[in-house]
């Protein structure tokens, strides 16, 4: 919990720095990040508590923080400034939680780092793959795992910040539950898996027809229990982001989908297949797998993620008014407004 905590406070966390290879998502649509600032200088931007902060750690906190951060939807000027002050506001954080790790004496959990590397690693699909990805952030092997230590570090300073944090009740989750009933009201949702057979948009109807006879061949190995359907996604499945899940697509709701395979999900009975349906992306098998109307999702079903959302809540506030403290005690200097870094490295973006 404080490290999912710790990503929101700190959006720069080493891992972030390397990102496996895209998936593809049937129904999604990527959006592009905003652009990031160009390359800065040694030049000192800014002082906490006399350790330099340089131009270039900023340009490297602004080019996180566009690809990560919802920026504002109003103008260009005002989302660079929200990038250069959220950079410097992380980048202090950091820097402060850094010292604090120091004169704690605190050394990294060995351990979880290994496990967050060996997490990393599985997101791709060779280590050939993985060297590139670090290569092309500028990161080696050893880079990259000393920035999880001292991420590992910072975690235990504000595991903490937070020990002894009265976390909620059974009567707190119940009268959430009871105060927020608008919360909890649902559309009607499917969980469904599939397997996806890609068409080319320049097949012929003779290749297009032996595409769908071959998921139909599927189908049929599925319903004389040759196969599982899961087995049958993870070895014949193209949808990439699903396949390896047994194609499991998770819960959904209409308008997630595309229309095609959105009713034909919505029509089948849970435990059912369906006829092989064909969308702009190929030819789909579909699995039924559960139903949920309409209507307030029940209490039991929800009282996890309640008590989730109430604990890290009152985490946000301990975490946040620590790092406040902190940020109060500090020096800092500043010696760079945010609209001269916006014409160095941002202007006409």
């Amino acid at each position: 919990m404080t490290r999912s905590y710790l990503m929101c406070v700190l959006l720069f966390v080493a891992v972030s720095c390397v990102a496996a290879p895209a998936q593809q998502q049937t129904p999604a649509a990527p959006t592009p990040a905003p652009q990031a600032a160009t390359a800065g200088s040694d030049l000192v931007v800014l002082r906490v508590n006399g350790e330099p902060i340089t131009e270039n750690q900023v340009v490297v906190q602004v080019g996180l923080l566009a690809r990560q951060k919802q920026l504002p939807s109003n103008s260009q000027e005002d989302r660079n400034v929200t990038l250069f002050k959220g950079a410097v506001d992380n980048i202090v954080i950091e820097t402060l939680l850094h010292k604090e790790a120091i004169r704690l004496n605190l050394a990294p959990d060995q351990a979880k780092v290994e496990e967050q590397w060996q997490t990393i690693l599985k997101q791709f699909p060779s280590q050939e793959e993985f060297q590139k990805a670090l290569a092309a952030q500028g990161y080696t092997d050893a880079k990259l795992r000393k920035e999880m230590e001292e991420s590992s570090k910072i975690e235990q300073v504000l595991d903490q910040a937070v020990k002894g944090t009265p976390l909620a009740t059974d009567a707190d989750v119940q009268k959430f539950y009871d105060d927020n009933s608008p919360k909890f009201m649902r559309k009607e949702q499917v969980h469904a898996a599939h397997i996806l057979l890609l068409v080319d948009k320049n097949s012929t109807p003779e290749q297009k027809a032996a595409i769908k006879k071959k998921l139909e061949e599927i189908r049929s190995e599925i319903d004389s229990k040759k196969i599982t359907f899961s087995d049958a996604a993870a070895k014949y499945s193209q949808d990439s982001g699903s396949a390896k899940q047994g194609g499991d697509l998770g819960y959904f709701t209409r308008g997630q989908m595309v229309p095609p395979f959105e009713e034909a999900a919505f029509a089948a009975e849970p435990g059912s297949l369906s006829q092989v349906v064909e969308t702009q992306y190929g030819f789909h098998l579909i699995n039924v797998i559960d139903k949920k109307p309409a209507g307030k999702a029940p209490f039991e079903e929800v009282k996890g993620d309640i008590k989730r959302l109430l604990d890290q809540t009152s985490l946000r506030k301990v975490t946040q008014q620590y790092v406040n403290d902190l940020k109060t005690k500090a020096m800092i200097e500043n010696f760079m407004t945010p609209e001269e870094f916006i014409r160095r490295h941002m202007a006409g973006r």
